[in-house]
């Protein structure tokens, strides 16, 4: 009835339903209901693929049969998720006889001949992610109407069946940049990234801030910069490759562009100069955040930050005069052959290069929009080679909230199990903008668990272990899920907020487990998907886990019959974004532990909890 009365009276819903409650079915009655009665597209988002995919194989199907429904439904993806069949013939070309990925190159078109998805999780096999990114669709390096391969074309396609449903069903990642693209001036009337909708269900909600902050954030790594330089030019086993050699045989060998290798040398000595700076900036925690200087002490910037930020403006200066070269070379061109495919396609890559080099100059002035943190990551590439991730997020939410998603549109529901503490939805409403809001009306309800918890739980806490910050914590921790586990004869979920935790006390458990008969496994060693899959099906198997393991994963039965929360999830306050909110809540006199970091702790603690009871028997 709530959001049946969101649907009629054009309202926003703000709902908690419990474990059990069944708010799927909820939402998806009246969002079904409405598409057969009146003329428009609704959107079903949610956070994870697992929730993704159980909509639409079990709960959609039902609803249809139960309310006779015909409106066509459609589960859309992120375009990285599709083959490009024009960039796999691409990849096919370049490689020789002899390397390694070429059989599975090979298998990947055998494949693209049969699927009619061409979707990465219908792969018999699972590619690596450097091959996969090399033949996967990207905006960047579509070439729409040009395309050889367009009438096959696996996004185009879904796209074509997103243009004819009523319903569908999407992440929020992929929402929000399709939000981000009509707020941006896309409008609201034509396709975006979906084509246009009129109405929003939030599934998951809980995670929007989290989603929404991923999506806003800008970032830069030399990687992705040598990935838009290698399509303009790259040498590979003696051979001159890339946009630039078709531009040259269009351009009758002109002069100019003879220049190109040089300054794409010269672009990434500069690349690599700015990340071997940040090297000794990220040598203590992996993170660090840029700070502006006292006004009136400005020797306090430490001299390796004004050389990195010097490094990076001159990186977007030598990034930018590439651009140019290949622009005038374009442009001396007759117009009709501009649009020919190397011009065409160049021009999108110098888009891309544009925007790199703008979030450089950017981090080089970021004291000039403290609306933004600015901070940079040591990452590490599958290969175990370093890099730095920087990385520009809006410090607060709320106004890209408001334009974009709870005043354009005619509905939105918000759900998810999780969205009180301590009985109000305050918190939740004031990171996603909904606190204060007057432009629409804002109902809210809260709908408890049926799950009898004080009869078939038992909850514990140890009074005899150590503080989390003490060096006798963790033997403790070891000893003491080593006997849960041997106690429960295993069937456990073991959850962490700190990877090198989770892996040491794996470590000193795993042996002891194993001589008891119990299969120990940990999050890392296996894809997300398939841990879960063993998991569920070796009933006396443990899962040792973090971060995301603290929510999404539904194991009802004797298979998980014990959940350890091995600490509470506090998120790390060195973290910049984390850092930068509370002191952005300190500036207006609030108290930032009580308004930020112990009600996110309580929703996560929350999610984690929520793992153990997964069916009202």
């Amino acid at each position: 009835k709530t959001v049946a009365g969101a649907f009629n009276d054009d309202t926003i819903a703000v709902v908690e339903a419990g474990t059990g409650v069944g708010k799927s079915f909820a939402y998806l009655i009246p969002a079904l209901s409405w598409v057969m009665k009146n003329d428009e597209r609704v959107v079903i988002s949610t956070a994870t693929i697992n929730l993704q995919h159980q909509l639409y194989e079990k709960d959609i199907p039902f609803v249809r049969r139960l309310l006779g429904c015909r409106e066509k439904i459609v589960l859309v993806k992120g375009r990285g998720n599709y083959l490009c069949l024009n960039r796999l013939e691409e990849a096919i070309e370049e490689i020789s006889l002899f390397e390694d990925e070429r059989d599975e190159l090979l298998a990947i078109r055998a494949w693209a001949e049969t699927t009619p998805t061409g979707v990465k999780s219908d792969l018999s096999f699972n590619p690596s992610d450097s091959l996969w990114s090399s033949v996967n669709s990207e905006a960047d390096a579509c070439l729409g109407l040009r395309c050889p391969f367009r009438e096959r074309c696996f996004v185009l396609k879904v796209r074509r069946e997103a243009a004819a449903a009523r319903i569908l069903v999407a992440n929020h990642h992929l929402l929000f940049s399709d939000l981000a693209m009509r707020s941006e001036g896309a409008g609201y009337d034509s396709t975006a990234v979906l084509p246009p909708f009129q109405r929003i269900v939030f599934d998951e909600a809980h995670n929007l801030e989290r989603s929404a902050t991923s999506y806003f954030s800008e970032l830069y790594t030399r990687f992705a910069l040598y990935k838009f330089l290698g399509r303009l030019y790259r040498r590979r086993r003696g051979r001159n490759m890339g946009l630039v050699i078709g531009l040259q045989t269009m351009l009758d060998g002109r002069e100019a562009i003879g220049k190109v290798p040089e300054l794409i040398d010269a672009v990434k000595a500069q690349a690599d100069l700015a990340d071997s700076l940040s090297t000794s900036l990220l040598s203590g925690s992996g993170t660090y955040r840029l700070t502006a200087a006292p006004p009136d002490d400005p020797a306090a910037e430490d001299p390796t930050v004004r050389e990195l930020l010097s490094a990076l403006e001159e990186l977007a200066v030598r990034i930018l005069s590439l651009v140019r070269l290949l622009e005038d070379e374009i442009s001396s061109l007759p117009e009709e052959r501009q649009e020919e495919m190397p011009a065409y396609e160049t021009r999108l890559v110098l888009r891309r290069l544009q925007g790199l080099a703008a979030l450089c100059s950017k981090f080089s002035h970021f004291s000039e929009k403290p609306e933004n943190v600015f901070w940079m990551e040591r990452r590490r590439t599958n290969l175990g080679e370093h890099f730095t991730e920087y990385v520009s997020t809006p410090i607060d939410l709320s106004p890209l909230m408001t334009d974009a998603v709870f005043e354009p549109y005619g509905t939105v529901v918000c759900t998810s199990a999780t969205l009180t503490v301590n009985g109000g939805f305050s918190f939740w409403k004031s990171r996603v903008g909904l606190r204060g809001f007057d432009r629409k009306e804002v109902r809210d309800a809260v709908f408890p668990s049926p799950f009898q918890y004080k009869e078939r739980v038992l909850l514990g806490v140890p009074s005899d272990a150590p503080p989390p910050d003490d060096p006798a914590y963790e033997s403790f921790l070891s000893q003491f899920t080593g006997d849960v586990l041997e106690l429960s004869e295993g069937s456990g979920l073991v959850l962490f907020t700190s990877y090198e935790m989770m892996r040491r006390v794996f470590d000193a458990v795993a042996t002891r487990l194993a001589s008891r008969g119990i299969t120990a496994l940990r999050q890392g060693d296996d894809d997300r998907a398939r841990l879960l899959a063993r998991f569920k099906e070796d009933i006396s198997s443990v899962l040792f886990a973090t971060d995301s393991f603290w929510e999404g994963v539904d194991t009802p039965g004797d298979a998980l019959r014990v959940v350890v929360l091995c600490r509470l999830p506090f998120k790390v306050p060195s973290d910049p974004v984390v850092k930068a909110r509370m002191e952005a809540i300190e500036r207006r006199g609030g108290n930032p532990f009580f308004e930020l970091s112990l009600p996110e702790a309580v929703m996560k603690l929350k999610q984690g909890f929520g793992r153990l009871i997964r069916r009202n028997s």
